[in-house]
């Protein structure tokens, strides 16, 4: 019989006084507690607490203390390496300067268009002296010139003209096309550029080939 049942058949015998204190008293019994009840959520708070814990300290190390940019590990070069470091860059940036300010003549592979654009790889205009091909930049270039056994300049059309960027962006270009393609020659500085303009600020037209082949002799001596 249920609780339910038991209130309604006492309920046919019972006035209605004592049908209160009868709930009354129902209200403030409570079941007795379940032996050791208190132990085993108690234990799982502790093991599940040390979980936590653990868990925060592993990830707390592998995140680098939760630091959303970590700094970054700090390697010590040497002077040699960070020499090579120093040109790498600047390569890189004269490589894309020519991109932008030079390939659609000369090709990304620094060989030029046949009878229209000499080539850069392999050419002494461009591994000579650094003052021919910082003067070229700086000023242009028209008329015939011979590169490689081949004539170039014979049309108005394909005539240079000077280049305008900075002296710091003129060093690192043509350093790259120095070492580019199986060139080998050394770097050009931006204070050598800086001279060189200076040198040639009362030339106000293009050079000629001539022009340059005499200012640079030794470049087309062999």
């Amino acid at each position: 019989m249920t609780d339910q049942d038991s209130k309604k058949q006492a309920s046919e015998f019972m006035t209605d006084r004592e049908m209160v204190e009868v709930h009354s008293r129902l209200n403030h019994e409570k079941h007795p507690p379940t032996k050791g009840f208190l132990i085993a959520p108690l234990v799982f708070v502790f093991v599940f607490g040390c979980l936590i814990f653990v868990c925060s300290i592993q990830l707390a190390h592998s995140t680098n203390q939760f630091q959303l940019h970590p700094p970054k590990e700090i390697v010590e070069l040497t002077e040699e390496e960070r020499e090579a470091l120093r040109l790498e860059r600047k390569v890189d940036s004269g490589k894309k300067v020519f991109a932008v300010r030079c390939a659609s003549c000369h090709q990304a592979n620094g060989l030029g268009i046949a009878g229209q654009y000499p080539p850069l790889a392999g050419s002494k205009w461009v591994t000579s002296d650094p003052g021919l091909i910082t003067n070229i930049i700086l000023k242009g270039l028209k008329g015939e010139i011979i590169v490689k056994g081949e004539t170039y300049g014979t049309s108005a059309a394909v005539n240079m003209a000077a280049v305008p960027i900075s002296d710091r962006e003129i060093a690192n270009v043509t350093t790259y096309v120095r070492q580019a393609w199986g060139n080998e020659a050394p770097e050009i500085l931006e204070s050598e550029v800086s001279a060189f303009r200076d040198a040639s600020k009362d030339q106000i037209d293009q050079w000629t080939g001539d022009q340059l082949v005499e200012m640079y002799p030794a470049a087309f001596s062999e």
